[in-house]
């Protein structure tokens, strides 16, 4: 065991030189790019989103979009390829550097940070923006445009939200205006083409159907009763000799004017203006025919016969004429009566058409007024909006590079090659160098065994060359770093390089 321990300790001390390069050549490199990476700075800004100022339960806002939606569609446009290179070009960021414009955005994201903290009930949202650069004031001029344009694009996302939701009540509202109109103008044509057979005057009908037939029954009662006097009369007068003559025209009026008489009685009262005239004219036709001296004695039976008879004959063409009247007013009475049900079935669905579109109508205009309402107070900025707490100033001490940490880094990789290299020679090395070699590789147990002596002049020169080395290694490197930086490309480039690679 002790053997082993020095023998590694020996096979330590003889690599030691050429792992001692590689670590000064890890040291060197890693303090070389820490002190050649030009320093960063990060500046940043905090948003917070505001309540409305107008109490919810006033006015109901018509931008249902959250806080949280909102910023992440802010997010992403803020994000987007064409944004990050046009902010680039105006701030030249990369200017002097060619790059391409996909290697533009892909620094410009790495560069960028914008963390959201969602709230709740008792805490707000919360956005902060963040970006680094070599230049403390494009840093900070690049946050205030990235805050500018949050809340440019807040303002502008609910407006237009708002202004949406309005424009199409208005369409709604316009539309069901017309629908409204259209329907209508078809209950209103219906009921004029129906004017006689409509619901509400069916009560109307009836009861005047009822009238009618009532009319109808005395009047045929009536009819028969005169025509039954009249055959009396008639009678009589063929029984007692008495020849019936033909009427006169002035008994012909006569029992025309009894007629209209006794049509005007059933329809006016004595009081009428008309029923006057006609009595008058009945009186003043009378007297006419009233006949002079012994004339009139002459045949007195003739003379009453032939006014009764006139006027019973006047009497049956009137209520002959007025049944018919109202035998025609029945038939019309009957088809409308019949048709109402089938036009009431059809003027209820045109009225509930009517009465639903009226409800949408409603709904329509009350949401268009809310969603105005709710366009005015996004346009006038007393909504939910986005504010700035605090705005990015240009930042006096740099972010980083951290560079104790590349420079520690740098002699940690230079010691991890040093082990490496160790171990790979220790394990590529099939030389036999100890016993134990020879019994394993032989399978025998050598009795004694001789060491190799080293004379003392290989000595001195193993010596001198691992000096020579030494130095050479420490003369190299800088050497080596300074036409890296000078011929193929900065270090501060290479390191940038390195650390994407490394994903840092």
């Amino acid at each position: 065991m002790n053997s082993d321990v020095k023998f590694y300790l020996a096979l330590f001390m003889k690599r030691m030189p050429v792992m001692l390069v590689l670590v000064l050549l890890g040291t060197a490199i890693g303090i070389a790019m820490a002190l050649t990476i030009p320093p960063r700075y990060s500046a940043g800004a905090r948003l917070l989103v505001e309540n409305a100022q107008i109490p919810g339960e006033m006015v109901v806002s018509t931008v249902q979009t959250s806080a949280d939606k909102q910023l992440q569609i802010i997010e992403e446009r803020l994000m987007t390829r064409a944004n990050m290179i046009d902010v680039a070009n105006k701030y030249g960021v990369f200017k002097g550097e060619e790059m391409r414009p996909d290697q533009i955005f892909d620094a410009m994201q790495k560069r960028t940070g914008i963390f959201v903290w969602s709230g709740d009930r008792q805490r707000n949202t919360v956005m902060e923006i963040t970006f680094e650069d070599e230049s403390p004031e494009i840093a900070a001029d690049i946050v205030n445009e990235f805050v500018t344009l949050v809340e440019s694009e807040s303002a502008e996302i609910r407006q237009n939200e708002a202004m949406e939701t309005a424009e199409f009540f208005e369409s709604e509202v316009a539309r069901l205006s017309e629908d409204l109109s259209r329907k209508s103008a078809a209950i209103v044509a219906f009921k004029e083409a129906n004017k006689d057979a409509l619901p509400e005057e069916q009560l109307y009908r009836l009861n005047r159907q009822t009238q009618l037939l009532e009319r109808l029954s005395l009047n045929s009662r009536d009819l028969a009763t005169l025509r039954e006097q009249r055959n009396r009369l008639v009678s009589v007068g063929t029984a007692s000799g008495v020849n019936q003559p033909a009427l006169t025209p002035e008994q012909q009026q006569l029992a025309t004017l009894r007629s209209q008489l006794n049509g005007a009685l059933s329809v006016y009262s004595e009081s009428n203006p008309r029923v006057k005239m006609l009595r008058a004219q009945i009186e003043q036709l009378e007297e006419s025919m009233r006949p002079a001296g012994d004339a009139a004695k002459s045949d007195p039976m003739q003379n009453m016969l032939d006014i009764q008879i006139a006027d019973i004959d006047a009497r049956i063409s009137f209520l002959e004429g007025d049944i018919a009247k109202i035998e025609d007013e029945l038939e019309v009475l009957q088809k409308a009566i019949e048709k109402t049900p089938e036009n009431a079935i059809r003027l209820d669905a045109l009225t509930r058409d009517y009465d639903n579109v009226q409800t949408q109508y409603n709904q329509a205009v009350a949401s268009l007024g809310t969603a105005k309402v709710g366009e005015s107070i996004e346009v006038q900025g007393r909504g939910e909006r986005v504010s700035v707490i605090e705005r990015a100033i240009a930042p006096n001490r740099p972010s980083g590079p951290n560079r104790k940490l590349i420079a520690g880094g740098g002699f940690f990789a230079g010691a991890a090659l040093a082990a490496v290299f160790f171990v790979l020679t220790e394990l590529l090395n099939r030389a036999v160098r100890r016993p134990v070699d020879l019994t394993r590789g032989l399978g025998v147990q050598p009795l004694a065994t001789i060491p190799f002596i080293e004379k003392e002049a290989d000595i001195k020169r193993r010596r001198t060359m691992n000096t020579i080395l030494v130095l050479g290694a420490i003369l190299a490197i800088p050497l080596g770093i300074w036409a890296l930086h000078t011929y193929y490309l900065p270090l501060d480039l290479l390191a940038e390089r390195a650390l994407e690679a490394m994903g840092l």
